[in-house]
């Protein structure tokens, strides 16, 4: 069976398990959770759903309550299309390439990277496209957006690449009614709104579209006392948000950073909230262990250059407008450099 049939024949079956959704929620999450174990493969999947059907054995569970306005208050071909790309696109088929490129090549292909877009270029596609090409050659699918610019222009991009999962992070003020009527034509998007003084307006408005979002909040060693008292999950409930996100400064102290992971996964296995907390670096590095391990983490600023992300201790010289991500990878994360 072609991994294209196995797609379809899955969308299928999630179209159909879909249906009983409005009726009975509960019976639906479960009888998607043994159908995602049947088909499971991976380890990472199938760790991931057995975790699922753990938790889902607890009656009082407040994820049900979760789901349940998941599905009424979001559009299901939207949760269906986005979490293919991420489940099976992602997580399977591009996993299977990630980890037969680290047999044959010896390249360490992260599974998910950060991507920082100038959104004052007329035509992003032209100057971006070949990044997401690159990309899915390796069996990259999954990536993280931002611009601090009209995240708005980004959409045609993100259309141009169906059959990737794309996370938008946003500034609440530029989720505008327009921003949401634009994005309601595209399935394969998850926004991610900062969290400010407008985030509640912003959720607001992106329910009323039936769009999907979460909200997330990059911390400093003196902003992580609302996530460790969990009064940020508190609102992340309120704005019924399936995910709650945290993403530590990059001068964020590595003991605040591991106190914060803790209570992110404490709070995620003991079922505390009402939305599934996640720490954007430790739970993508985590993945990214599963599915082949050493996990790497990277991205690109709006002019091209990668993060500061260290290679002993010394900080990388590359530019993805001026180096193919292969030849990058390559150069500064390949299995003989990391040894």
């Amino acid at each position: 069976m072609t991994a294209k049939t196995s797609r379809i024949i899955i969308k299928t079956f999630v179209r159909t398990a879909l249906k009983d959704a409005d009726e009975s929620p509960e019976r639906c999450t479960r009888n998607l959770v043994d159908m995602a174990l049947h088909f499971s493969k991976g380890r990472f999947q199938q760790e991931f759903f057995e975790m699922a059907r753990a938790m889902l054995n607890n009656d009082n569970s407040p994820y049900y309550p979760l789901i349940e306005d998941t599905l009424r208050h979001m559009d299901k071909e939207k949760l269906i299309e986005f979490g293919m790309n991420l489940g099976y696109n992602g997580c399977t088929q591009g996993a299977h390439i990630v980890r037969k490129i680290k047999r044959t090549e010896n390249i360490n292909v992260p599974w998910l990277f950060f991507l920082n877009i100038d959104s004052s270029y007329a035509d992003l596609r032209s100057r971006y496209q070949a990044i997401f090409d690159q990309g899915k050659e390796l069996g990259i699918y999954v990536y993280c957006l931002y611009t601090d610019g009209d995240p708005e222009k980004l959409l045609p991009l993100i259309e141009h690449n169906p059959d990737c999962a794309m996370i938008l992070l946003c500034n609440s003020a530029a989720v505008t009614e327009d921003f949401a009527k634009a994005a309601e034509s595209l399935n394969n998007m998850l926004i991610g709104v900062a969290y400010d003084d407008n985030t509640d307006t912003a959720c607001l408005v992106l329910r009323d579209h039936r769009l999907l979002y979460s909200i997330y909040r990059m911390y400093t060693d003196t902003e992580s006392d609302e996530i460790l008292s969990g009064s940020y999950a508190r609102f992340a409930e309120e704005m019924h948000c399936p995910f709650v996100a945290v993403l530590a400064d990059p001068g964020c102290s590595a003991s605040v950073r591991e106190n914060v992971y803790k209570a992110v996964v404490g709070a995620r296995v003991a079922q505390k909230y009402r939305t599934i907390p996640i720490d954007l670096f430790y739970d993508i590095e985590r993945i990214g262990n599963i599915i082949s391990p050493p996990s790497s983490i990277i991205g690109f600023k709006p002019d091209g250059s990668i993060y500061n992300i260290g290679s002993d201790g010394n900080p990388l010289e590359h530019n993805i407008f001026n180096e193919s991500l292969r030849d990058i990878l390559k150069e500064s994360f390949s299995m003989d450099q990391e040894s």
